[in-house]
């Protein structure tokens, strides 16, 4: 039996991409039934395009908003009361890309439903090959398989410091039942980004799944400079921190807080002076004691309100803080404490914290620019022997904009939720 497809694409402002996906959809060797255009672009330029390109499947096109400059900040400020009426009446503004894709799916017609988006191009056998991964698995839903290409130098040092040459597990191309997705299972909305994972891990946990280990779609639109890279990252990671997705890079973003907290809560005496108003006398006996106060309050929190079940993997994570907090500390006492300052002492460590510092910077060097990237497919000939380097500082610069970035998130998940 020949499934009853009908293909959902989110656009905005990307008219000259959208007829290399049209094309790449009727060069399907399983042809869909229909393809829904969800678009809040700017202009209009995507529609009166839609009128002159050929296409053997029927589009529907779906105006869900209209951008203007600033819409989505403007709109964000919605919630409060003293700017609530003013922003009501704004335009409806451009839509983001899960709000645009549900409204997609709601027009839709057909029992399937395929997303893609508009720079991701799919093989020609991607919807037969998921078809059949679908009734040989007897499967409800399967994930797409993305792989990032590259054409110029910045972008190719920009992949090896992130995706890699691997296919990565993506919700452009997977498909699904219309009915289930539309059954409590559409993708968050009111977020830029990380929408895609959250809804991710929502199917898996409420249907049977396949994913393939090979790639079925190509994206090519990666930030061409360094200053587009670092916005996009940067948003990225706002929103990644609001949907709550990234539980590993949590430790890393809370280790180095804590990092830097422990450097410099020692040294706060010294640096106003010990006459000053902002003298705090034991401070150091104050940080670690409020750090424990703060993990048991958590705790507390968690169990006793919340009532949720993952405290067993907050204790083991507190765990790991602890004992970072505990290594750092020994090492920036070693000298005090153990070779009593005595530097003909076997013990005695001359610079032992800028050591320990350099040790951390270095190690977090060399697994941005050798080990990430040789684990995610990037061809050794490639890395060596300099641009190892460029990827290196790629990656921690990105990995250092990231990190307001999901504080920020943090912050304003808590505004954004309760006015939800």
């Amino acid at each position: 039996m020949n499934p009853s497809f009908s293909i959902v694409v989110p656009t905005l402002d990307n008219s000259d991409d959208l007829e290399k996906l049209i094309i790449s959809i009727n060069s399907q060797t399983l042809l869909p039934k229909e393809i829904v255009i969800s678009d809040s672009s700017s202009s209009d330029k995507i529609e009166e395009a839609l009128k002159i390109i050929h296409s053997r499947v029927p589009i529907v096109y779906l105006r869900v908003g209209r951008a203007f400059k600033l819409d989505r900040f403007l709109k964000s400020l919605s919630f409060l009361p003293f700017l609530n009426k003013i922003f009501s009446k704004l335009p409806d503004g451009r839509a983001f890309p899960y709000e645009a894709t549900n409204a997609a799916v709601e027009k839709a017609t057909f029992e399937w439903i395929a997303f893609l988006d508009a720079t991701t191009i799919p093989v020609p056998s991607w919807l037969e090959d998921y078809w059949n991964f679908k009734c040989q698995y007897e499967c409800d839903v399967v994930f797409g398989n993305t792989r990032y290409f590259a054409q110029t130098k910045f972008q190719k040092l920009l992949r090896a410091s992130t995706y890699g040459r691997i296919g990565h597990e993506t919700a452009p191309g997977s498909i699904i039942k219309k009915s289930n997705f539309l059954d409590g299972h559409k993708i968050m909305e009111g977020v830029r980004s990380g929408g895609d994972v959250a809804w991710k891990n929502d199917i898996k946990a409420s249907f049977k799944c396949f994913s393939p280990s090979n790639y079925y779609l190509k994206y090519s639109n990666l930030p061409k400079n360094i200053s587009s890279a670092l916005k996009k990252f940067f948003v990225y990671q706002i929103y990644g921190s609001y949907v709550d997705i990234q539980h590993n890079i949590k430790d890393l973003y809370l280790g180095l807080t804590l990092l830097l907290a422990i450097i410099i809560v020692p040294k706060w005496n010294y640096f106003v002076g010990w006459d000053s108003y902002l003298f705090i006398p034991h401070i150091t006996k104050v940080f670690f004691i409020s750090i424990l106060l703060i993990i048991g309050a958590t705790f507390l929190l968690n169990r006793a309100i919340l009532r949720r079940s993952s405290s067993r993997h907050f204790l083991i994570n507190s765990f790991k803080v602890m004992a970072f907090i505990l290594i750092t500390f020994s090492i920036y006492k070693w000298n005090a404490v153990v070779a009593k300052w005595v530097e003909d002492s076997i013990w005695y460590i001359p610079h032992i914290t800028k050591i320990y510092l350099l040790c951390i910077i270095g190690a977090s060097f060399v697994y941005r620019g050798v080990y990430f990237p040789i684990k995610n497919k990037i061809q050794i000939g490639y890395l060596f022997p300099f641009n190892w380097i460029f990827v290196g500082v790629l990656g921690i610069a990105l990995d250092i904009v990231k990190a307001p970035g999901y504080v920020l998130g943090a912050i304003f998940a808590t505004f954004i939720k309760n006015r939800k």
